[in-house]
């Protein structure tokens, strides 16, 4: 298992330990405050944060497009096989993004709490959080549902802890460049572990022996030269078991297996075990002729015969392995 899917797994289970608490204050912390403020006369904060929370939407976006400057080109010089450049200005386009929730949800705080009161303290703390957070958790969920940036969630979440934290803090009497530093360096880990998350693969295979990266060069030339859905799920597979499993590789390729040989072999594992699972059919017997079946059948193929050519496996073992896949295909569905 790679560094990464070890994060993503670490954090679903933080994320699930503490959805509750943040749903409840989601959820009622708005409602509960504004008719507790109402209840005071504090009608004007409560205007105020009704306006900011209509406006600051559209604001906001206006307010990230200059980390597109960072984001374009850091896809772009991933693309081209800049690794190191395009994780460093990638880097830099999420350092903008959690720099501005940090720079906004404190100016919000700032903004509401200098005008508080011993009996309106408790309820501006929570109406700010509504203010300050909204406007992220709106469009963290336009990214979801137009498919796009999955890591609005993660930021809004680590954005949330630390409201609450930064809330605590200065309900207990923190000053506020206290509780602004503590936020800045929450939110800098949370940028550093979504880094981690979404380029923990690229970051490992930049630093993976010769033999590795030698491997990875094989299945991307494979990968080109196919250029369909159905390789670019094999790929992942195959690199997820050359990253995991790198002692096992390093020691087959020692004993005198060379690279190529263990790549397709891995290919044709993979190919195969995907599509006699059943997930490829259209009904039993029959892979979907819209999926990647048929294209994972072909690799299979495809990968036996190099593996025919390089002297791996002998024609009648092939063909076994052949009429075997089929079979099972059959079965299945």
């Amino acid at each position: 298992m790679v560094i990464s899917e070890k994060l993503q797994k670490g954090f679903g289970a933080t994320l699930i330990s503490l959805t509750v608490p943040i749903m409840i204050l989601n959820i009622f912390g708005g409602i509960v405050s504004g008719i507790w403020l109402a209840i005071l006369g504090e009608w004007g904060e409560i205007i105020q944060g009704i306006g900011l929370i209509v406006f600051s939407g559209l604001l906001i976006s206006f307010a990230l497009m200059p980390g597109l400057l960072f984001a374009g080109p850091a896809i772009i010089a991933m693309e081209r096989g800049k690794k190191i450049l395009g994780t460093f200005l990638g880097f830099l386009s999420v350092l903008y993004t959690y720099a501005l929730i940090t720079i906004w949800s404190i100016w919000i705080m700032r903004l509401f709490v200098s005008s508080s009161t011993e009996s309106s303290i408790i309820p501006l703390l929570i109406w700010s959080y509504g203010v300050a957070l909204a406007p992220w958790m709106w469009l963290a969920q336009k990214d979801q549902q137009a498919g796009g940036n999955e890591f609005s969630i993660f930021a809004t979440f680590f954005a949330q802890i630390s409201y609450i934290l930064a809330m605590i803090m200065f309900f207990l009497g923190a000053t506020l460049s206290t509780i602004a530093m503590t936020f800045a360096v929450i939110m800098l880990i949370a940028a550093i572990l979504q880094m981690i998350i979404a380029f923990g693969g690229e970051i490992r295979k930049l630093c993976s022996k010769k033999e590795v990266k030698e491997a990875l060069r094989i299945l991307e030339e494979e990968n080109n030269e196919w250029d369909c859905e159905g390789f670019e799920l094999v790929k992942s597979y195959v690199e997820k078991s050359i990253l995991s499993n790198t002692r096992q590789f390093l020691d087959d390729v020692r004993k005198g297996r060379s690279i190529r040989k263990y790549v397709f072999a891995t290919i044709a594992n993979i190919s195969g075990d995907l599509v006699e699972s059943g997930q490829y059919h259209i009904y039993r017997g029959v892979l979907n002729p819209m999926g990647p079946g048929e294209d994972l059948l072909k690799i299979f193929d495809s990968a036996i015969d190099e593996l025919v050519i390089m002297d791996e496996l002998d024609e009648e073992k092939a063909q076994e392995q052949k009429e075997a896949i089929r079979l099972s295909i059959q079965e299945v569905g």
